[in-house]
């Protein structure tokens, strides 16, 4: 090895990784909690196309608009995993 390489520190992708946790943290809101919010949230994301979001979820059209308007409340596992997933990663 020559004098002009260096080696990574140890533990600085986990230092990197903290860092860049913190600052999501910082500098966004948390996620919503509830599955009409996160479904606003998405269709906000989504310009407002409840057929991209259907898809996106796996989901039917009138699913979304039922779990908007408020009228659907409790999820299925399968949709709660991916709106979770997909609030967060936004």
């Amino acid at each position: 090895m020559s004098d002009n390489e260096q080696q990574p520190a140890p533990g600085r992708g986990k230092a990197l990784e903290a860092l860049a946790q913190a600052e999501r943290k910082v500098f966004t809101r948390p996620a919503p909690k509830s599955a009409k919010a996160q479904m606003k949230f998405l269709l906000t994301r989504a310009k407002g196309s409840t057929k991209a979001l259907a898809e996106r979820l796996g989901v039917s059209r009138r699913t979304v608009k039922r779990y908007r308007a408020g009228t659907l409340t409790t999820p299925q596992k399968r949709l709660q995993a991916a709106l979770v997933e997909e609030s967060e990663s936004e």
